[in-house]
């Protein structure tokens, strides 16, 4: 099963547009269509027909939130995207307060451990999301991956740049930052080793 976790946007969805996301790196996941969700663009390359995916989306609620308004326009994106694929997609949620508490950050972990089966396929977008939020999320991919054997098939990253003075969009890109959470997983395995080894250990991580 595939899994997609996805940080949903806190401000007004006027702020979003639909953008072609160019991909550094891993041209496979490269989507020719606009979309919303950056995530949407790589399930569009990814998705098989009847397979089951399962889609978390993360929503921060606040008095000045537009999580929920967001979580409609990516699930519409992705249904008009699977509309010529055939997937068996199902949705669900994941909704924090706006406070970077610890209570925050536990619910966040033991709701994704409950919400990811065993042997899943995780595919995670971190575009949007409040700061503490992303670094919780780290920790509980960490967990299940560790305890539900899942594997990490992508971590993305969508980047978008509003052009002075005016409203518009430009240098949008998206980067697959799988290399990123493999980094942070490599540095808490290196308890046990000595600081020259585990200063190898990196210059190797980063000469690959």
């Amino acid at each position: 099963m595939k899994v997609v976790i996805c940080t949903l946007p806190y401000m007004k969805p006027s702020a979003v547009h639909e953008v072609f996301y160019p991909v550094e790196g891993n041209k496979a996941i490269e989507y020719e269509k606009k979309v919303r969700c950056p995530v949407n663009a790589v399930l569009a390359k990814t998705l098989k027909k009847g397979e089951e995916v399962k889609v978390i989306y993360i929503l921060t609620n606040g008095e000045n939130s537009y999580c929920e308004e967001f979580r409609e326009i990516f699930i519409k994106e992705l249904e008009g995207i699977n509309s010529e694929i055939g997937a068996d997609i199902k949705f669900d949620a994941i909704e924090l307060e706006f406070l970077p508490t610890k209570r925050v950050y536990n619910k966040l972990i033991t709701d994704l451990v409950d919400k990811i089966p065993k042997n899943a396929e995780l595919y995670i977008d971190i575009t949007y999301g409040f700061k503490p939020e992303i670094l919780s999320l780290f920790c509980a991919i960490r967990f299940v991956e560790e305890f539900h054997d899942v594997d990490v098939e992508y971590f993305i990253y969508g980047k978008i740049e509003t052009k002075k003075g005016t409203n518009e969009k430009e240098n949008a890109m998206m980067y697959d930052i799988t290399s990123l959470y493999y980094l942070f997983k490599l540095i808490g395995s290196m308890g046990a080793t000595d600081e020259e080894t585990a200063s190898n250990t990196l210059k190797d991580f980063f000469a690959l």
